[in-house]
Parts: C-alpha cells; sequence; structure tokens
C-alpha cells in the first residue's frame, strides 16, 4: 500500500522592507585568539558578552555570532550610541573593535529557529568595515550628521557625544569619561602584544590624544559655520579653541 505523499507548506514570507541604520563590528584579533587560546578566548569571550547583555539599550536590536556584531535600528542617534556601548564593553574586556555604520534598505523575518535577513546596507557595511584599516567605527559618508549632532561636541562635552571627526573620516567616538585613560593603557598593552600591528593601535593612540589636547574633531567647514553663526566663538585671539555661548 503507498503511503500518502507528505505536502509541505510554503513559508510565507512577509513583504515588509524598512529603512534601517545597521552597525557591522569585528572584534579585532579574535580569529587567532580563539585558535590558539580556545579557554582563555572564550571566557573573556562570555564575560564581554555578558556585560554586553546587561548594557539597557533602546530602539536597537543587538546580534553577536561569534567575532561578528550587528546592531540596527531605526534611528541614527540610537545606533551610534549603541556602538560606543560596545566599544565601552570591548576595551574593559582588553578588546578592540573595527566596523561600519550605513543606511539602507532591511528585511529579516523569524519563523520558528530560523532568522533570515536580506539587506543593502548590511552589505555596503560588510564592505566598509573590509576597509577600515584601524581600530575604528566608520560612518559612511552618505549618512547625512545634522549640524546640532555636531554642536553636542561643544555643549555636552566630548566624551558625551556618540561622532568624532578624526583625519577626515566620521567615526564612533571610543571614549567616555570613565575610561579615557585606560583606554591609551589598553592600546599600548595591546599594540606591545601585537607589534606587527603597530601602526593600527598607534592611529587609536593619535585620536587619544588629539581628545586629550581638546581639538574640537568636527567637520571643518562646519566649524566654520558656527563660528561665523555667533554660535561659536574663539577664546581668544591667540587660542584656536572655542566654546558655546553657554560657556562663556
Amino acid at each position: 500500500m503507498n503511503e500518502d505523499p507528505i505536502v509541505e507548506t510554503p513559508i510565507e514570507f512577509h513583504n515588509i522592507v524598512e529603512n534601517r541604520y545597521v552597525a557591522f563590528c569585528d572584534i579585532l584579533g579574535f580569529s587567532d585568539k580563539i585558535l590558539n587560546h580556545f579557554e582563555e578566548t572564550l571566557k573573556v569571550y562570555k564575560d564581554f558578552c555578558q556585560f554586553v547583555s546587561k548594557i539597557p539599550l533602546s530602539g536597537v536590536k543587538v546580534t553577536i555570532y561569534s567575532d561578528a556584531i550587528l546592531i540596527t535600528g531605526e534611528t541614527f542617534r540610537v545606533v551610534c550610541s549603541a556602538v560606543q556601548s560596545l566599544w565601552f564593553s570591548a576595551l574593559s574586556h582588553d578588546l578592540m573593535i573595527r566596523g561600519a555604520i550605513t543606511k539602507g534598505r532591511y528585511w529579516e523575518q523569524q519563523i520558528g529557529n530560523h532568522m533570515f535577513v536580506a539587506s543593502d546596507a548590511l552589505v555596503r557595511a560588510v564592505k566598509l568595515e573590509k576597509a577600515v584599516g584601524v581600530p575604528a567605527v566608520f560612518i559612511a559618508d552618505d549618512i547625512e550628521i545634522p549640524d546640532e549632532n555636531w554642536l553636542e561636541r561643544f555643549v555636552r562635552g566630548v566624551f558625551e557625544v556618540p561622532i568624532l571627526q578624526f583625519r577626515d573620516r566620521n567615526i564612533i567616538n571610543p571614549f567616555n569619561r570613565y575610561w579615557f585613560a585606560s583606554a591609551r593603557m589598553r592600546a599600548s598593552m595591546l599594540m606591545a602584544e601585537s607589534p606587527s600591528h603597530q601602526d593600527k593601535y598607534l592611529w587609536f593612540l593619535q585620536l587619544h590624544d588629539a581628545v586629550k589636547n581638546q581639538q574640537e574633531l568636527i567637520p571643518s567647514s562646519v566649524l566654520a559655520k558656527f563660528i561665523n553663526d555667533g554660535i561659536l566663538k574663539k577664546k581668544s585671539n591667540t587660542s584656536n579653541q572655542v566654546i558655546s555661548k553657554d560657556q562663556e
């Protein structure tokens, strides 16, 4: 007697495609560490993941696969803030990250234990991340950053804002007031452990020096506009440093 054929029910996929900000980051040196020092690296990795899981992030979704970290959100600010928190988590565990933030179309659907994702923003973020040669999270050039985001640098202080511009690239601020000195020590330690990557760590240390020396770290065109509009003013005729009107 022939058995009845099994009729498979086709999966019903939705057609909801949204515009999302997508951050794709990579933990530097993780692959070599997990291959050569598995147990030790796994312990650090678990502590790192536990730390990340306790950060109160709202408005974003964070997915971690081994050394790849995906963060998605509907607004630029929440994604940038989440990546800045990720930097704090990484540095506190002697890790550094590299990555990129883009914006574009994003589709995902979870069915049972399966997660399906398709996104042009994710593809571009992965490509940009591979081109980043230093420990930094770059912001794609086609993302428009409102002037008020740069103004916060002077109103709230350099440690309170998630974005900076360094050497003509918009990046996520890896520092905060609690881990600024420690960040330099961690980078110096990692550079000593991996002398073949000295140039990458030197870039990070030079960024640290720029923040310590109170450089503006915003686009020069935006800075000039703020000064011309009277929003910012130079501290004195002999100083290049500027302050907001509220700091007068």
